[in-house]
């Protein structure tokens, strides 16, 4: 039976440079729920780009802080809101340095030129803080997870916490593409390069913190609602959805 998972995101700002490429490259707004025209890439079909983007676009363009999870048994929506709540009001924004293109194990994604501290911070708190809202997987969903050929550090990350790419594990990326063969990185690596030009480079705050939501298996996610860390204004995030 499907149920309904959510997820602790980074979302850029609606709006920004970052926002609206990271949409149009992956071809929908997780804010809005729309589908929009993918960016070109010379030499690929728009049917293969479509493709090699749809697993990142079904979660929205995004950088994870908690990765999706059920709600345990006895916790709900309003209850992990409120918690969502307090937890921006004492967590203070992060700036990080220059986004850069980066090959991580055969996929593309943007990520932090420089290891930020703070980030990391802030999203084991994440984790940590959230966890008792977290459904422990089944032994189906640890077992398909142990298939990847994880160290002994992400098993024992999987066993903790349900998923293996947190804590020290964790590396801040906003995922671009699926994996790819090494010709065809190369060739989208080369596009993205063009279509990222007034991007990388620039220094990137992360001053909110976004609840995401999948209704079913096979649906995509969608913002619930944005939570500002600190120091900004709710009212800077006007297409914010309330339940």
């Amino acid at each position: 039976m499907s149920s309904t998972r959510y997820a602790i995101y980074y979302s850029p700002e609606p709006e920004s440079d970052l926002w609206l490429f990271g949409s149009r490259w992956l071809g929908r707004d997780s804010a809005t729920g729309d589908e929009l025209k993918r960016l070109a890439v010379k030499g690929i079909s728009p049917d293969r780009v479509q493709e090699i983007t749809a697993t990142a676009a079904s979660y929205g363009f995004h950088a994870t802080l908690k990765p999706p999870f059920e709600l345990a048994h006895g916790h709900d929506l309003e209850m992990l809101d409120e918690a969502l709540e307090a937890f921006a009001a004492s967590h203070e924004p992060v700036t990080l340095s220059a986004l850069e293109l980066a090959e991580l194990d055969g996929f593309i994604a943007l990520r932090p030129g420089k290891h930020s501290a703070p980030l990391q911070h802030l999203a084991a708190d994440c984790v940590r803080e959230f966890d008792h809202f977290r459904k422990p997987p089944s032994e189906l969903e640890l077992a398909r997870r142990r298939e990847a050929a994880l160290t002994d550090a992400q098993s024992k990350m999987l066993d903790a916490w349900g998923y293996p790419y947190v804590m020290d594990e964790f590396r801040f990326h906003m995922t671009l593409t699926g994996r790819l063969e090494a010709d065809e990185r190369k060739t989208v690596l080369a596009e993205l390069e063009v279509h990222t030009k007034d991007i990388v480079g620039k220094p990137v705050r992360i001053d909110v913190i976004t609840l995401m939501q999948q209704l079913s298996t096979g649906e995509p996610f969608e913002v619930v609602k944005c939570y500002p860390l600190i120091s900004m204004s709710q009212a800077q995030w006007p297409r914010q959805k309330t339940q």
